[in-house]
């Protein structure tokens, strides 16, 4: 039986802030996981998008730290928080942005790519429940 190295993502340079504030967008993603199960739809969507501005701001800084592994997970996480909090455009525009990228680990390339299919079917199934709104409107 052979065992298996486990890879650990560098947390080189990152000080007691950044990991205040991860601990705060954790706690806003299972706030608002909760509050979706309450059906408080509202209130979950509002979290989720705080949740994605401060994934954002995390990953703004592991880019400038060099840290691109810990980077993806947080860049992905933003999109999928956007997603939730119902900016799929966002999410969409923030997962092209990853695939396009040489470096991403293929793995965390898989998952996007399959998040990304989905977010563009929900997309496309919005779309088509607006279109008789729309034209009930013109007409």
């Amino acid at each position: 039986m052979s065992r298996q190295k486990r890879q650990a993502i560098s947390r080189k340079g990152l000080d007691s802030a950044f990991v205040g504030e991860e601990t705060r967008k954790s706690n806003l993603i299972l706030e608002a996981n909760l509050l979706k199960e309450q059906g408080r739809h509202q209130e979950a969507a509002d979290r989720f998008a705080e949740a994605a501005q401060i994934e954002e701001g995390l990953s703004e800084i592991l880019a400038e730290k060099g840290l691109m592994d810990k980077y993806f997970v947080h860049r992905f996480s933003a999109a999928s928080c956007w997603a939730q909090a119902g900016n799929i455009y966002q999410a969409i525009v923030m997962c092209e942005e990853l695939l396009a990228r040489s470096d991403l680990p293929e793995g965390l390339r898989q998952r996007i790519q399959e998040h990304l299919q989905v977010l563009r079917a929900r997309r496309e199934q919005w779309f088509i429940s607006l279109i008789p709104a729309a034209v009930t409107l013109e007409g």
